[in-house]
């Protein structure tokens, strides 16, 4: 379980980039702040500062942005501290070295969660709040991400769960209050449970539409097919932003299926890059672009690569081999070393991503095949497995003719809206909760 003390986390990933992000909390942070920097912070709540950072034997450590936010005006209610290290893994090290090396009692590495986990101590957060935070982090559609946006910004009341957690309060109220009236001609025992059987065919309807919802598609799936050596690599590294697949001028350089997703004016896509086509395939380059036509009746779009040295006749082998319809683009590459009289899309790798992206008309297609409607709704994915639990209830009411027995349960449901809500602090609850966030949250 979480213990006091101060805290600090990166809540960036420690890996080669523009920054590097550490968070530090508790009541130790004006202490910290003034060994790092030689400087008294006190007064400078919310203010960014660009200071040098020193180590315990006073070598300069970095020089960089700090911001110190002071208690209870901050994420955690605490007095709290974020220092933008240059993103060097090894400054990063030698920062943490730092720390530990200052010897304050009671500081160390937070865990993950723990952050959010003091936010709601501290009453900065509802527990409900909290959990919005991490569904934003994880969450991969639109819908979903305002609703959990609306829950962290305007708290529990936006919640399709209060309605319901109103309900059976009142249902368990008026159960508990006919409990000394069970003889009396005026208790209607089919009443009160034709209410229950109603309640919960609620949620049970509640449950079907959120999770068609859910179902319904919304990311774009996009295939880069073409003969070897075209530049399909080439032009997913583009895509993606990021140098994952391996270019050379060696044909049969790709062997796999490479698959990533990226957003494109604020539309969701996962695109895939294949083996190239040849006649003469190696048996790994064969077993490759076999799994890429395993694949092929989930994409919703082909981009068929090919350049001059490509023929029609593997341009046909192509489509056959991944049953290609009408579900395709014809993308001539290398349109900076070669002359095409075609009025198809060319490309080269000297055009600038949103260029290309542009050129490939990719939010046309997105549009094509997803709906471009954000629907709203109520529930976000914890909720629903939450709901999914109440309804196992429903068997056990239902089949019973005990009304304090239908209480007990009764009351059980009521202190599982607890939990989820955080009336109730159990501090098992909390830990399992908290111990799903990532690190530095």
């Amino acid at each position: 379980m979480f213990k006091s003390g101060t805290i600090y986390s990166n809540f960036t990933p420690l890996v080669k980039s523009p920054v590097i992000g550490y968070r530090v909390s508790g009541d130790e942070v004006l202490e910290i702040l003034k060994k790092l920097t030689n400087k008294n912070f006190s007064k400078d709540h919310s203010r960014v500062r660009i200071v040098k950072l020193y180590k315990k034997d006073g070598s300069l450590l970095d020089e960089c942005s700090v911001v110190y936010f002071k208690s209870p005006q901050s994420f955690t209610g605490e007095d709290v501290c974020e220092v933008f290290l240059h993103g060097s893994p090894l400054i990063a090290s030698q920062f943490e070295q730092t720390l530990k090396d200052f010897k304050i009692p009671g500081l160390r590495l937070a865990k993950n969660g723990e952050f959010s986990y003091r936010s709601v101590l501290n009453s900065k957060n509802s527990l409900k709040q909290a959990k919005a935070i991490n569904q934003i982090i994880s969450n991969d559609s639109f819908s979903s991400l305002e609703y959990n946006k609306k829950l962290l910004f305007e708290g529990d009341q936006v919640s399709g769960l209060t309605i319901l957690r109103d309900e059976i309060v009142d249902l368990f109220s008026e159960i508990t209050a006919s409990i000394d009236f069970v003889d009396d001609e005026e208790f209607n025992f089919k009443k009160i449970m034709k209410k229950v059987k109603l309640y919960f065919d609620k949620c049970h309807n509640i449950l079907q539409k959120t999770n068609n919802i859910r179902k319904e598609k919304n990311i774009c799936k996009i295939m880069l097919i073409g003969p070897v050596n075209v530049g399909k690599s080439t032009l997913f590294n583009k895509i993606i932003d990021k140098e994952r697949a391996i270019v050379t001028n060696i044909k049969g350089t790709t062997r796999d299926v490479l698959s990533n997703h990226f957003v494109f004016e604020g539309k969701m896509f996962e695109i895939f890059d294949t083996a190239g086509h040849r006649y003469k395939q190696g048996k790994i380059e064969k077993f490759g672009y076999k799994k890429a036509q395993q694949l092929s009746s989930e994409i919703d779009h082909f981009f068929v690569l090919f350049d001059k040295y490509s023929s029609k006749k593997q341009i046909s082998s192509l489509k056959r081999d991944f049953g290609i319809k009408n579900n395709y683009t014809l993308v001539e590459t290398k349109s900076d070393q070669y002359q095409y009289q075609s009025k198809n899309i060319k490309i080269n790798h000297n055009l600038e991503r949103d260029s290309v992206l542009s050129k490939l008309k990719i939010s046309l297609i997105h549009k094509k095949y997803i709906s471009s409607k954000v629907k709203k709704i109520d529930f976000n994915d914890e909720e629903i497995d939450f709901l999914e639990n109440i309804l196992q209830y429903k068997h056990d009411i239902l089949n019973e003719s005990d009304i304090l027995i239908i209480a007990q349960i009764m009351r059980n449901i009521l202190d599982d809206f607890s939990y989820e809500f955080g009336y109730i602090n159990n501090e098992d609850v909390y830990d399992r909760v908290f111990s799903n966030f990532c690190i530095g949250k």
